[in-house]
C-alpha cells in the first residue's frame, strides 16, 4: 500500500514538474542552446589548436620538391601550408599571420638527385611555444617519410608500427564525444537543481508536510521530469555529433545506454546541489563554473592518466571523469581510464546514490523545520 501511494506521489510530482518546465520555456530553450553551443565551442577549441599556418616558399618547383610538399601536408595536424613569395612570407611573419615559413631552395631537386645534403631554411615565430614544437616535431617526420618513399639509402631507421586499435581517432571526434559527457553534466545537473530550488524560491516546500509519503518519492518524481527534459536536450547534442560531425559510435547500443545512465545520475547530483544551495542563480553559476575545470581535469582533452598521478587522482573528484571513460569507449572503442567499464558505471552509481541520500536528507530536515 505504501509503495502504491509512493508511486502515485511520484507520478504527480513528475507531472507537476513537467508543467513547470512548460511554463519556463525560456529556461528550457537556453538549456537546448547550451547543449549545442558547448559541442561547437569544444570543436573550435580543437581546430584552433592544430594545423599552424605556415608559409611555403618553393623556389624549385620540381617533381621532388612537389613530393616533399605532399609529405609536409600529410604531417598530421601540424601544418596549414600557404604558398607565397619570400617577401610576402617575411611580411606575414612580421604581422603574425603565419607561425613559420619553410623555404625549398632553388637547387632542391638537383642536390638530392646527386646525393648532396640540402639545407632547408625554416623561420619560426616562437611566440606560441606549443605551435613551434608541433612544427619542429613534424618536420623530421615529413623528411623521413619523403626519403622512404623514394628509397634513398641514407635513411637507416624505419619504424615498425603495430596498432592496438584497428582504427585512428581524430582529435576533433575525440573532443566532441567527450564534450557530450560535459553537456549531460551541465544540462541535467542544472535542470535537476532547478527542480529543487524552485520549491525554496516559491516557498512551497512547506506543502511537502501534507504528503502522506516519504519526501524521496517527491524528489524522484521531480528528477524524472528533469531527466526527461535533459534527455531531449542531450539527444539534440548527440544528433549534432553523429550527423553534423559524422562521428559514428563503435557500440551504438552502449552509447545510448551510457547517456541514458549519465543523464539521470547527473540530475541527482544537481538535485543535491539544489537542496544545499536553495537558490537557482548560485546553482547555475556553480555548474557553469565547474565546466572548464572539469573539461580540463576529467580526460576530455586527452586520457587523464597521461598527465601524471596528481592530476589523475584529482580527476576522480569529478563524476565527469567516469562518464568520459564510458562515452569514449562506447563511441570510439577507446579505454581512456585505467578503470574498467564496470568500475566506471559503479562509480557513477555511487555518485548518484550519495547525491540522492544527501539531497533527500537535507530536504526532509528542512521540511520538518518548517
Amino acid at each position: 500500500m505504501a509503495a502504491t501511494e509512493g508511486l502515485r506521489a511520484l507520478g504527480a510530482a513528475a507531472r507537476a514538474e513537467l508543467e513547470q518546465f512548460n511554463r519556463s520555456r525560456v529556461l528550457v530553450g537556453l538549456v537546448f542552446v547550451e547543449a549545442i553551443t558547448f559541442i561547437v565551442l569544444v570543436s573550435l577549441f580543437g581546430l584552433t589548436g592544430s594545423r599552424a599556418p605556415t608559409a611555403l616558399i618553393d623556389l624549385d618547383g620540381g617533381p621532388l620538391a612537389r613530393s616533399f610538399v605532399q609529405h609536409l601536408e600529410a604531417a598530421h595536424d601540424s601544418f596549414s601550408l600557404r604558398p607565397m613569395t619570400a617577401a610576402r612570407a617575411k611580411k606575414e611573419l612580421a604581422n603574425g599571420s603565419v607561425v613559420a615559413s619553410i623555404t625549398i631552395p632553388h637547387d632542391f631537386d638537383t642536390a638530392i638527385t646527386h646525393g648532396r645534403t640540402v639545407l632547408l631554411p625554416v623561420t619560426l615565430d616562437n611566440l606560441n611555444a606549443d605551435m613551434s614544437e608541433d612544427i619542429r616535431g613534424a618536420l623530421p617526420s615529413a623528411i623521413v617519410g619523403f626519403g622512404q618513399e623514394h628509397h634513398w639509402p641514407g635513411i637507416r631507421l624505419a619504424a615498425s608500427q603495430r596498432d592496438l586499435i584497428g582504427h585512428d581517432t581524430g582529435y576533433i571526434p575525440y573532443l566532441v564525444v567527450s564534450a557530450l559527457a560535459l553537456t549531460a553534466f551541465v544540462v541535467a545537473g542544472i535542470l535537476g537543481a532547478v527542480a529543487i530550488t524552485r520549491e525554496f524560491e516559491a516557498r512551497t516546500l512547506t506543502q511537502w508536510r501534507l504528503a502522506p509519503v516519504h519526501p524521496g518519492w517527491l524528489v524522484a518524481g521531480k528528477l524524472l521530469a528533469a531527466t526527461l527534459v535533459a534527455a531531449v536536450a542531450v539527444g539534440a547534442a548527440v544528433l549534432l555529433v553523429t550527423v553534423g560531425y559524422g562521428v559514428e559510435p563503435v557500440h551504438p547500443a552502449a552509447a545510448l545506454g551510457v547517456l541514458a545512465v549519465c543523464v539521470p545520475m547527473f540530475a541527482c547530483v544537481g538535485a543535491c546541489a539544489g537542496a544545499l544551495l536553495r537558490r537557482t542563480l548560485p546553482v547555475a553559476g556553480l555548474f557553469f563554473g565547474l565546466t572548464l575545470p572539469f573539461y580540463i581535469d576529467s580526460g576530455a582533452v586527452e586520457p587523464l592518466r597521461f598527465d601524471g598521478d596528481k592530476i589523475w587522482t584529482l580527476g576522480h573528484t569529478s563524476p565527469v571523469y567516469q562518464a568520459i571513460g564510458l562515452i569514449e569507449w562506447a563511441f570510439h572503442g577507446l579505454r581512456v581510464t585505467p578503470e574498467s567499464v564496470a568500475q566506471n558505471f559503479a562509480a557513477l552509481g555511487a555518485w548518484a546514490l550519495a547525491s540522492v541520500v544527501v539531497g533527500t536528507t537535507v530536504l526532509r530536515t528542512r521540511v520538518a523545520r518548517r
